[in-house]
């Protein structure tokens, strides 16, 4: 006789066997595949947690849990991942938004004035950061540069989504892909910034499925914040915040590149456990 399935047992079992594989967070992540599985929120499954799952349901799992374990990224499988508040298209190829990124949104926010502003956000990927600046400021008209043609196309279904008219997606390299000279009350990045030696720490999650292209940077992890300061000059207007992602030890380094550059009110923000996570700074 087949064994009968609840959500109970399947969740304990997806749990135990995500665990065994070393996931990170088995029991959130067998609770986000079940539930898309069940088509279903994760709030539903405790409320009906001794339900029999159908033989449908457990087909509909069985590849999602199989492709977890294999250490693929649940955003990937899901397509789809919450930041700031809203779901985010993801694909293969593009950057899966961090939880420690929302707060690159709120540095923006913070430093921007009230009343019509114009934001740029480079290094775009599923254009999480930007777009979430358009949606919080309904007055923000921003502009994403990503040089992922693949990446730049989510970026535009989830601008759609989010922010329709008010954020457009352009391809290439940097400032090179903006079509024309502006001023930006702000300048915000999530730029590729791991060194290349770091590639044998990371998990197999990043480092097998996410576009290396937005995670690896030369050398020291700086080749492409070197260029973007760089350039910065001639697109940020006077006033106006600038705000980098970066690797916590790149924090001093970064910070006196803007130095170097004259921009004012220099600093290292921390994220939420602790880390130097973002450099800033004001154009003169």
């Amino acid at each position: 006789m087949a064994e009968t399935w609840t959500v109970r047992s399947l969740l304990q079992w997806a749990r135990e066997w995500l665990g065994r594989k070393s996931v990170e967070n088995p029991r959130l992540d067998a609770e986000l595949l079940l539930a898309h599985a069940l088509r279903c929120d994760r709030l539903r499954l405790y409320v009906e947690i001794d339900k029999p799952v159908t033989a449908e349901e457990l087909a509909r799992f069985k590849p999602l849990i199989q492709r977890r374990a294999a250490r693929e990224p649940v955003a990937y499988i899901l397509a789809t991942k919450e930041f700031y508040g809203r779901p985010f298209e993801v694909a293969r190829g593009v950057f899966i938004p961090r939880p420690e990124t929302e707060l690159l949104v709120r540095l923006v926010l913070e430093g921007l004035e009230q009343g019509p502003r114009q934001v740029l956000d480079l290094c775009a990927g599923s254009g999480a950061v930007g777009i979430s600046v358009a949606a919080e400021r309904p007055d923000v008209q921003v502009d994403l540069v990503e040089l992922s043609e693949e990446a730049a196309a989510v970026a535009r279904r989830n601008a759609e989504r989010h922010a329709p008219g008010r954020a457009r997606i352009f391809s290439g390299d940097l400032y090179a892909g903006l079509p024309g000279p502006v001023r930006y009350d702000a300048v915000a990045a999530n730029p590729p910034y791991v060194p290349l030696a770091h590639s044998p720490r990371l998990a197999p999650e990043i480092v097998d499925h996410e576009p290396h292209l937005a995670l690896f940077a030369g050398a020291d992890g700086l080749e492409v914040i070197r260029r973007m300061v760089g350039g910065l000059r001639d697109w940020l207007a006077p006033g106006g915040v600038f705000v980098t992602e970066i690797d916590p030890s790149q924090g001093e380094v970064v910070a006196g590149m803007l130095r170097e550059k004259g921009l004012s009110e220099v600093r290292v923000e921390r994220d939420l456990a602790g880390l130097e996570r973002f450099v800033l700074g004001r154009g003169r």
